[in-house]
């Protein structure tokens, strides 16, 4: 699978859905998505047995935040795609989330605003757990 073409998050004060970024690394299916106020990431560890049906809580990987997500689903765009996919977001109390846009200036908290360049290297590095995880 070729990889598709990178594109920029942009937030916003809206709720959306668009793929930012989809391919493969190290024979493992990714996904970058903008949630229009935040980013997020899957990863599809359907062939890792150790990995595969477990919920995120059971997972030990080191990824900005905490993993977030584990299901046999992930929605793109206007379409379900099947696998087990795990997730993180990039939601946290220091990360930049658009609803600042129409917060009032005193109480917005300008946290930072992941770039898609980013969030894939934090990808790479959580499938390289994903090759190198062992039962805990």
């Amino acid at each position: 699978m070729k990889n598709s073409e990178m594109r920029e998050m942009i937030y916003q004060s809206t709720s959306t859905r668009e793929t930012l970024y989809h391919g493969t690394y190290k024979g493992y299916e990714f996904y970058i998505m903008n949630l229009g106020t935040f980013p997020t990431a899957y990863v599809n560890v359907r062939e890792n047995y150790l990995l595969n049906k477990k919920d995120y809580d059971e997972i030990n990987i080191d990824v900005h935040g905490g993993l977030t997500y584990s299901e046999k689903y992930l929605c793109v765009d206007d379409d379900v795609v099947n696998g087990w996919f795990i997730g993180w977001d990039y939601a946290h109390c220091d990360d930049y989330i658009g609803l600042e846009m129409v917060t009032p200036e005193e109480f917005r908290t300008d946290g930072k605003k992941w770039t898609t360049e980013e969030i894939y290297e934090d990808v790479k590095n959580v499938i390289e757990q994903c090759i190198n995880y062992k039962r805990r």
